[in-house]
Protein backbone atom coordinates (compact mmCIF):
# COMPACT_ATOMS: atom_id res chain seq x y z
CA UNK A 1 0.00 0.00 0.00
CA UNK A 2 1.34 3.45 -0.98
CA UNK A 3 1.83 6.13 1.62
CA UNK A 4 0.57 9.67 1.03
CA UNK A 5 4.12 10.86 0.33
CA UNK A 6 4.72 8.06 -2.18
CA UNK A 7 1.43 8.84 -3.96
CA UNK A 8 2.29 12.55 -4.10
CA UNK A 9 5.73 11.79 -5.56
CA UNK A 10 4.18 9.39 -8.08
CA UNK A 11 1.61 12.02 -9.15
CA UNK A 12 4.32 14.64 -9.51
CA UNK A 13 6.51 12.30 -11.59
CA UNK A 14 3.57 11.49 -13.86
CA UNK A 15 2.74 15.18 -14.31
CA UNK A 16 6.37 16.04 -15.09
CA UNK A 17 6.44 13.27 -17.70
CA UNK A 18 3.22 14.44 -19.39
CA UNK A 19 3.81 18.22 -19.46
CA UNK A 20 6.48 18.32 -22.24
CA UNK A 21 4.24 16.29 -24.56
CA UNK A 22 1.24 18.44 -23.66
CA UNK A 23 3.18 21.62 -24.35
CA UNK A 24 4.15 20.30 -27.76
CA UNK A 25 0.46 19.72 -28.46
CA UNK A 26 -0.59 23.09 -27.03
CA UNK A 27 -2.63 21.60 -24.18
CA UNK A 28 -0.71 22.79 -21.12
CA UNK A 29 -3.81 24.29 -19.48
CA UNK A 30 -5.67 21.01 -19.80
CA UNK A 31 -2.81 19.11 -18.18
CA UNK A 32 -2.43 21.76 -15.46
CA UNK A 33 -6.17 21.58 -14.70
CA UNK A 34 -5.98 17.79 -14.53
CA UNK A 35 -2.94 17.98 -12.29
CA UNK A 36 -4.72 20.32 -9.89
CA UNK A 37 -7.73 17.99 -9.88
CA UNK A 38 -5.33 15.13 -9.06
CA UNK A 39 -4.12 17.03 -6.00
CA UNK A 40 -0.91 18.57 -7.34
CA UNK A 41 -0.21 22.21 -8.12
CA UNK A 42 1.60 22.93 -11.38
CA UNK A 43 3.08 26.26 -12.42
CA UNK A 44 2.09 27.05 -15.97
CA UNK A 45 5.34 28.18 -17.60
CA UNK A 46 6.23 30.51 -14.69
CA UNK A 47 3.08 32.60 -15.34
CA UNK A 48 0.68 33.99 -12.79
CA UNK A 49 -2.86 34.06 -14.19
CA UNK A 50 -6.23 35.33 -13.06
CA UNK A 51 -9.54 36.53 -14.39
CA UNK A 52 -10.40 40.09 -13.43
CA UNK A 53 -14.02 41.20 -13.55
CA UNK A 54 -13.37 44.35 -15.61
CA UNK A 55 -13.19 45.18 -19.33
CA UNK A 56 -9.85 44.82 -21.09
CA UNK A 57 -9.39 48.59 -21.42
CA UNK A 58 -9.67 49.00 -17.63
CA UNK A 59 -7.30 46.11 -16.88
CA UNK A 60 -4.85 47.48 -19.47
CA UNK A 61 -4.89 50.87 -17.72
CA UNK A 62 -4.31 49.19 -14.35
CA UNK A 63 -1.45 47.06 -15.65
CA UNK A 64 0.33 50.03 -17.21
CA UNK A 65 -0.09 52.05 -13.98
CA UNK A 66 1.41 49.19 -11.92
CA UNK A 67 4.35 48.79 -14.29
CA UNK A 68 4.96 52.55 -14.27
CA UNK A 69 4.87 52.65 -10.45
CA UNK A 70 7.53 49.92 -10.47
CA UNK A 71 9.77 52.02 -12.74
CA UNK A 72 9.20 49.74 -15.73
CA UNK A 73 8.79 51.10 -19.26
CA UNK A 74 6.58 49.39 -21.86
CA UNK A 75 8.95 48.47 -24.70
CA UNK A 76 6.79 46.48 -27.08
CA UNK A 77 3.07 45.99 -27.58
CA UNK A 78 0.87 43.83 -29.76
CA UNK A 79 -2.90 44.21 -30.17
CA UNK A 80 -4.78 41.41 -31.93
CA UNK A 81 -8.34 40.42 -32.70
CA UNK A 82 -9.87 43.92 -32.66
CA UNK A 83 -8.02 44.76 -29.41
CA UNK A 84 -9.60 41.78 -27.59
CA UNK A 85 -6.07 40.54 -26.95
CA UNK A 86 -3.22 42.76 -25.78
CA UNK A 87 0.31 41.70 -25.05
CA UNK A 88 3.36 43.70 -24.06
CA UNK A 89 6.74 43.69 -22.35
CA UNK A 90 7.94 46.22 -19.82
CA UNK A 91 11.57 46.62 -18.80
CA UNK A 92 13.71 48.09 -16.10
CA UNK A 93 17.39 47.23 -16.61
CA UNK A 94 17.53 43.50 -17.31
CA UNK A 95 14.17 42.85 -15.56
CA UNK A 96 11.32 42.08 -17.94
CA UNK A 97 7.62 41.73 -17.17
CA UNK A 98 5.44 40.20 -19.87
CA UNK A 99 1.70 40.93 -19.65
CA UNK A 100 -0.98 39.23 -21.74
CA UNK A 101 -4.61 40.34 -21.57
CA UNK A 102 -7.52 38.59 -23.25
CA UNK A 103 -11.12 39.84 -23.15
CA UNK A 104 -13.65 37.21 -22.09
CA UNK A 105 -17.07 38.84 -22.15
CA UNK A 106 -17.09 41.53 -19.47
CA UNK A 107 -14.01 40.03 -17.77
CA UNK A 108 -10.33 39.91 -18.71
CA UNK A 109 -7.95 36.97 -18.45
CA UNK A 110 -4.54 38.23 -17.28
CA UNK A 111 -1.24 36.36 -17.54
CA UNK A 112 1.99 37.77 -16.11
CA UNK A 113 5.55 36.46 -16.29
CA UNK A 114 8.66 38.10 -14.89
CA UNK A 115 12.30 37.40 -15.53
CA UNK A 116 15.72 38.79 -14.78
CA UNK A 117 18.20 38.28 -17.59
CA UNK A 118 17.27 35.82 -20.29
CA UNK A 119 16.31 32.74 -18.27
CA UNK A 120 15.79 33.56 -14.58
CA UNK A 121 12.00 33.51 -14.19
CA UNK A 122 10.35 34.50 -10.91
CA UNK A 123 6.86 33.14 -10.39
CA UNK A 124 6.60 34.98 -7.04
CA UNK A 125 7.41 38.32 -8.71
CA UNK A 126 4.83 37.56 -11.43
CA UNK A 127 2.22 36.84 -8.73
CA UNK A 128 3.14 40.13 -7.01
CA UNK A 129 2.59 42.12 -10.21
CA UNK A 130 -0.71 40.31 -10.85
CA UNK A 131 -1.85 41.08 -7.31
CA UNK A 132 -1.03 44.75 -7.82
CA UNK A 133 -3.02 44.79 -11.07
CA UNK A 134 -6.00 43.20 -9.29
CA UNK A 135 -5.96 45.75 -6.48
CA UNK A 136 -5.13 48.81 -8.63
CA UNK A 137 -8.01 51.31 -8.94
Amino acid sequence: MMTTTTRTIAKFALIMAIIPAAQACGTTRTVAAGAVAAGAAVAENQNATATINAPISEVDRRARAVLSSMGMTVTGADFDNEARQREYDARSGDNVAHIKLEAEGSSTEVSVSYRTGSVNYSESRARDILSRIQSQR
